[in-house]
C-alpha cells in the first residue's frame, strides 16, 4: 500500500512564524517530525511510505491528488487541530478514497470531534497498533479505533526512519532522539501518565547513541533529547553521558544538545558534569512558578524540595542554559505574581523563557475539577490553537481581563534589551566550570561562516540600537570569559531574539482577547458543570470497584484510607474513560490500573509500610454493597456544585 504520513503546519503557528522572521537562520522549520519517522519504522516491509512536513515543504494539498494514496495519515498535537480538520475537508471535498486516519498526543484529547471527520482513530503508542491496522485494512475490516495496551518494550522499537527526509535533516534546527517514555510526577495540568504511563522505559543506550551518530551523518544541527523527563532514571542517564560525551567528541564538529527535565538535577554535581562535558547547550525545566502555593495548586511537588533560585544558578555555574518554563494564573496567584516572576528572571539571570497563563488541557485532572467548578470556557476552533495566550480557565484571584492583559505587559516588559543582556552577561560571569567539550571553534566558525556573517550583518544594520548594543555587549562578554563559548551565546541570543518576536505576537493576540471579551463579555461560554456518570459505568460499578479494590488493598491497611483511595481512583477513571465506556474489558482494566497506581502515588501518607504481619488485616474481597457504597459517593463527588462561580461569571 502507499502510505502518505503528513505532520500538520500552519501559517497562524506563532514558532513557524518566528523562525521566518528571523532573516540569518536558515532553518525555516524548528523540529524534524520525529512521530512522522517513528510511524514509518513501525510500518511493515512491502509499503511505500511517504513523509511530508508542512512546516519544512509547506501546504501538503497538491502532494495528496499527486498519486492514489490508500492511507493518508496525519499525526498532531493540541495546536494543529484546525490544519488538521482543513487536510481532512480537502480530501473528502476532493473525493480522495484514501482512508484517513489520526493519531498523535493531541487525537486523545479531542476524540470526540475527530471520529466524526476521520476514518480511523488512533490512541496512544503505536508499536503494535499500525502494523496490526495495515494487516486489517488489507484483510478488508479496518476498525475505526485503535488502541494500545500493554506498554511497548523500547528495545524493540526501531530506529526512526530518517533517510526518508535525509534531504532535509540539516535544514532543521533540531532532530529528536527518545531515549524513554513515561514519567513518574503527577502534574495536575498534565497528562502524559495516561499516554506512556508513570513507570519509565529505556531504549538500550548503544541504541541511543546509534541514532545520535546517524543524525550527526545525515548533518543535524542540534539534538533534542525529547523524553518527558531525562534524568528520570539517574544510572540510565549516567550510564549513556558518560558514552556520549567521547562519541560527541569524537566528531568533527560536536553537536549541540537540548533536552527537558526537572530541576532536580541540581542536587547531582556528577550529573550536572556529564551534562556539560556532553555539550548541553539547554536543558529546558518546568519551573511553573517560584510560589510555594501555585506549586502546590498545580501538584508540582517535585519543585518544592528546595531553593529554585539556587538550583538554577547551580545549574547555569556549570555552562549549561536553563530554559525555564513559567505559568501565571493558578489559584494562588493574584496581580503580584508578574512582578514575582520577572524578579526571579533577573535573580536567577535566565536567558530565554517562555511564560503562558494556566492552562487546563481536555482530559487531565485539572480539566475535570475545573469544569466540576464552573471555571472552564469553550472556545472556538481559533482560539483553541492559542490556549497557551487566552487560556480557557476562569481564574480565582485575577479576572481573565486582568491576567491576559498583566501577561501581555510582562511579555512587553521582560524582553526589553538591556535587561536581556544583563542577564546573559551575568550567566557567563557564573559559570564556574566549564564544558569540557572538544574545542573547534576555527571549524565551528568556517562551517558557519555564511549563517555567522548573516548575523553579524543583522546586528550590526538591522535592528534597534538597544537591540544592537545588546548583541555585542554578549559577544565582549562572551570573549571576555570563553571564546569557546561563542556558538553557544550565539543559539541563547538566538532563543531570545525567538522569545522576543514570540513575545510580540503573543501580546497582540492577548490584549485583543482581552479587548473583545471586554466589550462583548457574551462571548464566554461557560461549560456545564455537569460530568455525568454514563449508565455503561453505574452497570458495571461492581466489577470497577472490585478490581480497584483489588489494586489498592494490599497497599493499606486502614479501612478508611481503603475506601478514600478506591473512590479516588473511580472519579479518575470516570472522568477519563467513563464516557466511552462500552464493557469493562482488559482494556479498561488496565485504566483503572494505572488510575490506581496514579492515587496511590499521590497519597504517600495514606499508604501504609506493610508491616510482616499485616495480611489479613482487610479482607482480600470487597464488603457486601461495597459497589453501590462507592457509586454514590462516586454520584456526590462528580456533581458536586462549588457555589459563587456563577455570580462571579455573570459580574
Amino acid at each position: 500500500m502507499k502510505i502518505l504520513l503528513i505532520n500538520p503546519g500552519s501559517s497562524d503557528d506563532i514558532l513557524t512564524r518566528v523562525m521566518r522572521e528571523i532573516p540569518y537562520l536558515d532553518s525555516p522549520a524548528f523540529f524534524a517530525p520525529h512521530a512522522l519517522a517513528a510511524v514509518a519504522a513501525v510500518t511493515p516491509e512491502g509499503h511505500s511510505v511517504h513523509l511530508h512536513d508542512e512546516n519544512m515543504l509547506g501546504p501538503v494539498d497538491e502532494v495528496l491528488f499527486s498519486e492514489p494514496f490508500d492511507v493518508i495519515g496525519i499525526t498532531l498535537t493540541t495546536n494543529q487541530f484546525r490544519r488538521t480538520l482543513a487536510i481532512v475537508e480537502t480530501c473528502r471535498m476532493k473525493g480522495l478514497t484514501a482512508r484517513i486516519v489520526v493519531g498523535g498526543i493531541g487525537a486523545g484529547t479531542m476524540m470526540t470531534r475527530l471520529k466524526a471527520k476521520v476514518d480511523t482513530l488512533f490512541w496512544g503508542e503505536v508499536e503494535d497498533t499500525w502494523p496490526r491496522f495495515l494487516a486489517d485494512l488489507a484483510a478488508g475490516h479496518p476498525k475505526d479505533m485503535y488502541q494500545q495496551v500493554a506498554k511497548p518494550d523500547m528495545a524493540a522499537t526501531p530506529v526512526p526512519r530518517w533517510d526518508l527526509i535525509a534531504g532535509d535533516i540539516r535544514k532543521y534546527l533540531a532532530v529528536s532522539v527518545q531515549t524513554g517514555r513515561g514519567c513518574p510526577f503527577d502534574c495536575s495540568f498534565c497528562d502524559v501518565i495516561y499516554t506512556y504511563g508513570r513507570k519509565i522505559r529505556l531504549k538500550p543506550v548503544e541504541r541511543v547513541l546509534e541514532e545520535v551518530r546517524t543524525l550527526e551523518r545525515l548533518g543535524a544541527k542540534m539534538v533534542m533529547f525529547a523524553d518527558d523527563n531525562f534524568a528520570a532514571d539517574r544510572a540510565y542517564v549516567k550510564d549513556l553521558l558518560r558514552k556520549l560525551g567521547p562519541l560527541n567528541n569524537s566528531f568533527t564538529l560536536p553537536l549541540g544538545f537540548l533536552t527537558q527535565l526537572d530541576i532536580t538535577i541540581a542536587e547531582d554535581d556528577e550529573l550536572l558534569e556529564l551534562l556539560a562535558d556532553a555539550n548541553f547547550a539547554e536543558v529546558q525545566i518546568g519551573i511553573e512558578s517560584t510560589s510555594a502555593a501555585s506549586l502546590k495548586d498545580m501538584n508540582k511537588h517535585q519543585n518544592l524540595k528546595g531553593d529554585i533560585l539556587a538550583a538554577v544558578l547551580k545549574i547555569q555555574s556549570y555552562g549549561i542554559v536553563v530554559m525555564a518554563h513559567m505559568i501565571i494564573g493558578t489559584d494562588s496567584d493574584d496581580a503580584t505574581a508578574f512582578d514575582r516572576t520577572a524578579r526571579f528572571l533577573d535573580a536567577a539571570h535566565i536567558t530565554h523563557h517562555q511564560c503562558h497563563p494556566l492552562i487546563a488541557p481536555p482530559g487531565t485532572k485539572m480539566w475535570y475539577d475545573l469544569k466540576r467548578q464552573g471555571r472552564l470556557v469553550a472556545f472556538t476552533d481559533e482560539m483553541r490553537d492559542r490556549l497557551d495566550i487566552t487560556t480557557n480557565i476562569l481564574p480565582k484571584q485575577l479576572t481573565r481581563v486582568q491576567l491576559m492583559e498583566g501577561l501581555a505587559d510582562y511579555w512587553d516588559r521582560v524582553h526589553r534589551p538591556e535587561d536581556y543582556a544583563q542577564r546573559a552577561v551575568a550567566f557567563l560571569q557564573g559559570i564556574r566550570r566549564k564544558p569540557k567539550v572538544k574545542e573547534a571553534m576555527l571549524t565551528s566558525l568556517w562551517k558557519n561562516r555564511t549563517m555567522m556573517a548573516r548575523t553579524f550583518a543583522y546586528y550590526s544594520r538591522k535592528v534597534s540600537p538597544a537591540q544592537r548594543k545588546a548583541f555585542f555587549d554578549v559577544v565582549k562578554a562572551t570573549q571576555k570569559v570563553s571564546p569557546a563559548l561563542m556558538p553557544r551565546m550565539m543559539f541563547v541570543h538566538t532563543g531570545y531574539l525567538m522569545d522576543v518576536l514570540r513575545a510580540g505576537h503573543a501580546s497582540a493576540i492577548a490584549r485583543e482577547q482581552a479587548a473583545l471579551e471586554t466589550a462583548h463579555p457574551e462571548v464566554l461560554q461557560v461549560l456545564s458543570h455537569d460530568t455525568l456518570i454514563s449508565p455503561a459505568l453505574r452497570d458495571q460499578m461492581p466489577a470497577i470497584a472490585r478490581a480497584a479494590h483489588g489494586a489498592i488493598r494490599p497497599m493499606v491497611v486502614d479501612r478508611e484510607a481503603l475506601f478514600r483511595l478506591v473512590l479516588a481512583a473511580v472519579v479518575d477513571y470516570h472522568d477519563r474513560f467513563g464516557a466511552t465506556l462500552v464493557d469493562f474489558d482488559d482494556i479498561q482494566a488496565d485504566h483503572l490500573q494505572r488510575t490506581c497506581e496514579r492515587v496511590l502515588a499521590s497519597a504517600p501518607d495514606m499508604v501504609a509500610v506493610m508491616p510482616p504481619d499485616a495480611a489479613g488485616t482487610l479482607p482480600d474481597a470487597p464488603p457486601a454493597g461495597f459497589a453501590r457504597e462507592i457509586l454514590d459517593a462516586l454520584d456526590r463527588a462528580v456533581n458536586v456544585s462549588q457555589g459563587g462561580w456563577e455570580d462571579r461569571v455573570g459580574g
